[in-house]
C-alpha cells in the first residue's frame, strides 16, 4: 500500500476501538484486497454535531445510541460481525458540501479507507446554513488499525444495468458501477431515469477490468460520448432493456438498448449488448 502523506481525521475517542490514527504512514504487508463494504442511512440525528473533520467507529447498538437520536424502525447491521464506519468533513458554512468514502482496502496489517470531498458547484442551489456532511458504511469487524487518505474522485467507470421485464439474469434488475479498483453493486435506485447518487449499494471483494470492458464499447457509442441515446423502444411491450453508462473524465454517456434487436441497432450494437448482458450475469456470481 502506498504511504499516506497527510491524516486529517481525528477520532471521537468515545467510539473509536481502533488505534490511534497517526502520521507514520501505513506499511507494506501482504497483498492489497478489497474489503466487502455497504452503504449506512440512519434516520436519526446526531446528538452532537462534529467541530472538525472527525470518523465514528461504531461497534454495537449501545455505541449508536450514544451517537444518534433514536430512530424507531431502523434496519440495523449485525453488530456481532459488522460495525458502522462513519466520516464527517467537520462544520461547513452552506450545504452543498459534501465527503464520500471511495474505497476500503486491506493487506496484513491494516487497513485503509480512501475518501474525497466535494465544495458546491458554481451553479449548485444551496442554503446559507450551516451543514455538516458525513458519509457512513457498514464493514466487518477487525482489530486492523485505520490509516485514512484523501483522493481525488474517481469520475471514470461504466454502470450496466437490466430493466423492466428482461428475464436472461437471476436479478431483476441488476445493476453495477465497475471501476477500475472496484464494483459497486446498487441494491436500490430512487426515479427512473437511474437517479444513483441517493442509492444503498454495497461493495465487491472483487475486481472486474475495466479497461478489456471499454474496449468493447462500439465506434457508434463512442460517437455519442456526452450524449443520451434510446434504441428502439424499451417497454414498449414489457419486452425491457440493458442500461450502459459511461462516464470518461466525468464526460457522461447514456445509453438504452431495448432487448427486441430493432432495425436501429446493427451487428456490432447487437453484439455489444450480448457483452452488456454477460458482464452482469458474471458479476452476480461475484455477489
Amino acid at each position: 500500500m502506498k504511504r499516506l502523506v497527510s491524516i486529517v481525521l481525528v477520532a471521537l475517542s468515545l467510539y473509536s476501538c481502533t488505534d490511534p490514527i497517526d502520521d507514520n504512514g501505513t506499511q507494506d504487508c501482504g497483498s492489497v484486497r478489497n474489503v466487502a463494504y455497504e452503504s449506512f442511512n440512519y434516520c436519526g440525528q446526531l446528538k452532537e454535531n462534529p467541530t472538525k473533520p472527525t470518523y465514528y467507529l461504531i461497534n454495537s447498538n449501545d455505541d449508536l445510541q450514544k451517537l444518534f437520536n433514536t430512530c424507531e424502525g431502523a434496519v440495523l447491521p449485525d453488530f456481532t460481525t459488522k460495525r458502522v464506519l462513519g466520516l464527517s468533513s467537520g462544520p461547513k458554512p452552506t450545504t452543498g458540501y459534501s465527503i464520500k468514502i471511495q474505497s476500503v482496502r486491506e493487506n496484513d496489517c491494516q487497513i485503509v479507507v480512501e475518501y474525497f470531498e466535494k465544495e458546491p458547484g458554481d451553479d449548485a442551489s444551496i442554503a446559507t446554513v450551516m451543514s455538516y456532511p458525513a458519509d457512513y458504511i457498514v464493514l466487518p469487524k477487525s482489530d486492523k488499525p485505520i490509516f485514512f487518505s484523501r483522493v481525488n474522485e474517481v469520475v471514470d467507470y461504466v454502470i450496466v444495468a437490466s430493466t423492466f421485464g428482461d428475464t436472461y439474469s437471476s436479478n431483476s434488475h441488476p445493476i453495477f458501477k465497475i471501476e477500475n479498483q472496484k464494483v459497486l453493486q446498487y441494491l436500490t435506485v430512487n426515479n427512473y431515469p437511474y437517479d444513483f447518487s441517493m442509492s444503498s449499494y454495497k461493495s465487491l471483494v472483487y475486481k472486474d477490468d475495466l479497461v478489456a470492458f471499454l474496449l468493447k464499447i462500439p465506434a457508434e457509442i463512442k460517437n455519442q460520448k456526452g450524449q443520451t441515446k434510446i434504441y428502439g423502444e424499451p417497454n414498449s411491450h414489457d419486452q425491457g432493456a440493458v442500461y450502459f453508462e459511461w462516464s470518461e473524465g466525468g464526460v457522461v454517456t447514456k445509453i438504452y438498448l431495448d432487448n427486441d434487436d430493432t432495425t436501429d441497432q446493427n451487428a456490432d450494437i447487437v453484439a455489444f449488448k450480448k457483452a452488456i448482458r454477460d458482464k452482469i450475469i458474471m458479476l452476480e456470481d461475484k455477489i
